[in-house]
């Protein structure tokens, strides 16, 4: 499994962590030892100061120019991104929890010397501790690219959501099936034919979903044969313009469930289904863990797009035009 994959699977709050490096400290008091350094988040002059060299400034802008020059292109983009996240956002208590928590299932999971290895392959070289540091990284990450895309919904969310487009979650009971067709011999819909054991499973998920303690999505990790249990029963948005992609009765009750609302068990060609519409309002399908993680991969760009927004509206600036080049070519990707 890749190793930022193992931290994503097991934080539950859903979190689309990035790579990233603890560099900025470690350079400066490699180049600068025994010297009087203070690291800030202050600016001077309307430039962000990364840090005061014998009372003097040292500008962001000029660091990571030096930083290029010496650890090359992506060394200095991750370094980049760090700063703008601690710049940017405040950690809060919340964000500490979370990151707690979610640091605690990964060790629960996996040796110490594990974690440690992977933390280490992606530039967290302070120990176990940097757990923690990731998973807050990861936090202000998502808040960062969910505003840049409430602010470009044109750009990543219309073309997604289409004419009424709904994002679905659904729990599935596989069990044999036959047609239904019409006088004149049309398909018109599909007859479930399950075993005892097949009905005792569809109670027992009704049940489950009777149950306020249980999510939806908790409910299909447990009993869905589809592989979508994974993701929670994830399927993604269905909307007019995609909906022939699936079963029609699927599409069709998925296309009329209100916001939030659960279907009653509908049969298609693969068995039962129980159908969610988890959101249809853009601000409320953006706050989907799944939504935002699938968004990222149709865009790849996204990351790194949001990231240099948020830099020129800190104040960021990278004086070589060499790294600037790479990364605006790197935006251009996809």
């Amino acid at each position: 499994m890749d190793k930022k994959e193992l931290f994503k699977k097991y934080w539950f709050v859903g979190l689309v962590a990035v790579v990233l490096l603890v560099f900025v400290g470690i350079y400066a008091a490699d180049a600068y030892k025994n010297r009087d350094i203070v690291v800030n988040n202050k600016q001077t002059d309307g430039k962000y100061v990364a840090y005061e060299l014998d009372g003097e400034p040292v500008f962001a802008d000029d660091l990571y120019a030096s930083l290029y020059e010496t650890n090359g292109l992506s060394q200095t983009v991750v370094a980049f991104e760090r700063a703008i996240f601690d710049a940017g956002y405040e950690t809060t208590d919340e964000m500490k929890n979370i990151a707690a928590n979610s640091a605690a299932s990964i060790l629960s999971r996996y040796s110490e010397e594990y974690v440690l290895e992977s933390l280490n392959a992606m530039g967290y070289t302070g120990g176990i501790e940097d757990l923690t540091k990731y998973y807050i990284d990861s936090q202000k990450q998502e808040v960062l690219i969910k505003e840049f895309v409430s602010n470009n919904k044109d750009e990543y969310l219309t073309p997604v959501l289409g004419t009424n487009g709904r994002l679905i979650y659904h729990i599935l009971v596989k069990t044999d099936c036959s047609e239904v067709l019409d006088e004149d011999g049309n398909l018109i819909g599909y007859e479930a034919n399950p075993t005892d054991e097949q009905k005792e499973k569809l109670t027992q998920i009704q049940d489950a979903l009777n149950d306020e303690n249980n999510s939806f999505e908790y409910v299909a990790y447990l009993y869905s044969d589809d592989g979508s249990k994974q993701n929670g029963g994830y399927i993604g948005v269905i909307n007019e313009e995609n909906m022939s992609m699936y079963d029609e009765t699927f599409a069709k009750t998925s296309l009329a469930l209100g916001d939030g609302e659960i279907s009653d068990v509908i049969t298609s060609q693969f068995g039962y289904h129980i159908i969610k519409n988890a959101g249809t309002d853009p601000d409320t399908i953006l706050n989907d863990y799944y939504f935002l993680s699938n968004l990222e991969n149709n865009y790849p760009t996204l990351a790194l797009k949001a990231i240099m927004n948020k830099a020129a509206e800190l104040g960021f600036e990278i004086k070589s035009e060499d790294l600037k080049a790479q990364i605006e070519a790197q935006m251009e990707e996809n």
